[in-house]
């Protein structure tokens, strides 16, 4: 049995059984990174040995899944076994390009609560001297419930000091077991996926770096993704404030529960009239001219973190009318048609660019496509630009 007694048990994983296609649950990875560990300490002392032992309660233990978890336990080593993998997706050595597939174990017997395994041939030599690897922190995996955060955080550690290179989509799709025809929109793809990972990740207190990432489009389809890792200095201080956060956090969600807590938060890009309120349950919500909803906990963590470094943010202020029109119709696009006798059109895409107050009217500053930007010589009153049919 592994010692519990620490904030780290490291394994040295091969960095192509790192980057495979994660088609497993988190529970399975987790499993099958700590039956590697178990296997790792076994070779050390037997370089020959081809079958290792875990015992159920073991596995169960560690990720506190409860002692008498056997059959749930027995039904995911059952799909670990049965499921194979390419791995060596992103070819991190480039000196030798070897690639494939592979069940990620061989197989296993079930005996009364012990568990006998053994690993394919291809990750036998993988196991023992990898010689590219990244440093799994098996405590740190413990703590991710997500199986695209763990496969984030095992990528991140494969590439620690070094940059993760930028990947198109569709290789980040399958290197996070994202299934064909699965959140096919980028950005339910980042909702779903990319911000789970993300905030899981630099939410832990024992993991010593945070994420954060880029998208790049092709034309104007975002087609690349790219991630930086940047490490924590000091984790313990980086533990202590978290818990200041969210000893903040419980102290403003008492005192505005039921209440308005902020609106105008143009840093967010929040373009529309929002008011944020705290319901009676302590959830962060926001009102849009009257239409109350409850906020995704990834949006609303956004905001607290948010509110947190900009606590001067978080009484409600009263918006004049040149911030709403700031707020709401500033890079709106305006399409200009021209149709000549002959049926020809010509069409002129401008931008709002910014308003100006003058004795409660206001004139608008719109920029060209070649970057030139002019005023408008008449002035429109606040209702004449609301009920302005252009603006999208």
């Amino acid at each position: 049995m592994l010692s519990m007694n620490t904030n780290e048990i490291i394994i040295d994983k091969h960095s192509s059984s790192i980057q495979i296609s994660n088609k497993i649950s988190a529970l399975q990875r987790k499993s099958y990174n700590y039956m590697l560990k178990i296997a790792k300490n076994s070779l050390i002392k037997n370089q020959s040995a081809k079958s290792f032992y875990v015992t159920a309660e073991e596995l169960l233990n560690f990720f506190d899944m409860g002692k008498e978890n056997h059959s749930y336990l027995k039904k995911e080593l059952t799909i670990l076994s049965e499921t194979k993998v390419v791995y060596n997706i992103l070819e991190k050595n480039k000196k030798y390009k070897k690639w494939g597939s592979f069940h990620l174990i061989a197989g296993f017997e079930y005996d009364n609560g012990m568990i006998k395994y053994s690993f394919p041939h291809q990750i036998e030599e993988m196991i023992l001297n990898p010689k590219i690897f990244g440093k799994i922190n098996l405590v740190a995996i413990k703590g991710l419930r997500s199986r695209y955060s763990i496969a984030m955080y095992e990528l991140a550690e494969d590439y620690l000091n070094a940059q993760i290179p930028k990947m198109e989509l569709a290789k980040f799709r399958e290197l996070m077991g994202v299934k064909d025809g699965q959140y096919p929109n980028s950005k339910d793809l980042r909702k779903r996926v990319v911000d789970v990972a993300v905030e899981e990740i630099n939410r832990s207190e024992i993991i010593a770096f945070s994420l954060s990432y880029e998208l790049e489009k092709t034309g104007r389809k975002i087609t690349h993704i790219k991630f930086i890792v940047h490490k924590k200095e000091n984790t313990e201080q980086t533990g202590e404030k978290q818990k200041n956060f969210y000893r903040w956090k419980n102290l403003i969600v008492k005192r505005y529960k039921e209440q308005p807590l902020c609106n105008n938060l143009i840093e967010l890009k929040y373009f529309k009239w929002t008011l944020f309120f705290i319901d009676k349950n302590g959830f962060l919500g926001k009102d849009v001219d009257g239409n109350r909803k409850i906020l995704e906990k990834e949006e609303a963590f956004e905001i607290w973190e948010f509110l947190f470094k900009n606590p001067h943010k978080i009484e409600v202020v009263p918006l004049t009318k040149l911030d709403i029109l700031r707020k709401d119709f500033r890079r709106k696009k305006i399409e200009q048609i021209t149709t000549t006798a002959l049926g020809g059109r010509v069409v002129t895409v401008l931008e709002l660019k910014e308003f100006k107050e003058e004795n409660e009217r206001f004139f608008i500053e719109i920029e060209q496509e070649d970057g030139t930007c002019f005023w408008t010589q008449k002035s429109f009153s606040f209702d004449e630009i609301l009920g302005m049919g252009f603006v999208e």
